[in-house]
């Protein structure tokens, strides 16, 4: 067996008057050193681990903002994708509505039926856009298309939506209609009219002079089933025709 050693501590005060002695084991010494070892160690790699953490996290966090960061971009991306879409689509419609001088040439030499589409191809040709319903008064989805029986269309949107021009133009009449409600015509020149109707409010008058995008109306609440959306109809040389023929840039 191994003989058990210990160490003594003693411990003398300043004068010597008295002193102190402290017995313990060799074994608990060298723990207790141990011990301190053991912290000195640890402590310091805890310390490194926190900091490396802290580290992390902000990394973490930086990623978080560029990963939003790069989010919105893709979506301004996909909206400005969307745009462009929307523009070539419009420039092919209208190449395709004013096709070349010579079959503009044709058309006007055409006999008088096929005459409501004369005024509108011309204004396109020679830049007189703004008088052309290009525009659509508000945004929404068409909820009732155009057909013989409702010669205009529907376009659902809120209550109290802002309804504009699609062209530029002179109010010709407002009024109220059991049937409308509250409506507005304007006279883009040349016998083209535009008509909006399901209004709650009238924001112009007879004879005002609109832009094309001007407010002109707000948009009632809707009757019994019907839900609110606007009554758009076009009108040329006194007959109506489909509004999406005029749309650009959908």
């Amino acid at each position: 067996m191994f003989k058990r050693s210990n160490i003594t501590f003693i411990i003398v005060t300043e004068k010597g008057r008295k002193t102190f002695e402290f017995k313990t084991s060799t074994s608990l010494v060298w723990l207790l050193g141990l011990c301190c070892v053991a912290v000195l160690v640890i402590v310091p790699l805890g310390i490194i681990s926190y900091l490396d953490k802290y580290e992390l996290t902000q990394k973490a966090a930086q990623l978080e903002q560029d990963k939003a960061l790069l989010l919105e971009q893709v979506g301004q991306i996909e909206q400005l994708e969307e745009m462009l879409v929307r523009l070539t689509r419009g420039n092919d419609q209208l190449r395709a509505i004013l096709g070349t001088p010579e079959a503009l040439d044709e058309v006007a030499a055409q006999p008088s039926e096929e005459a409501p589409y004369i005024s509108f191809m011309q204004r396109l040709r020679w830049g007189h856009v703004h008088t052309v319903p290009t525009l659509w008064p508000l945004r929404g989805p068409v909820i009732r298309p155009f057909s013989e029986e409702h010669p205009s269309v529907v376009i659902a949107a809120a209550a109290g939506s802002l309804v504009q021009a699609s062209a530029a133009g002179q109010v010709l009449q407002v009024g109220y209609d059991a049937d409308l409600g509250y409506v507005v015509t304007l006279d883009h020149g040349n016998g083209l009219l535009t008509q909006y109707g399901y209004n709650a409010r009238l924001l112009v008058d007879v004879g005002d002079y609109v832009l094309k995008g001007q407010s002109i109306a707000l948009l009632d609440e809707g009757r019994g089933s019907r839900r609110p959306g606007l009554h758009y109809a076009v009108q040329e040389d006194g007959q109506f025709l489909d509004p999406s023929r005029y749309r650009l840039w959908k």
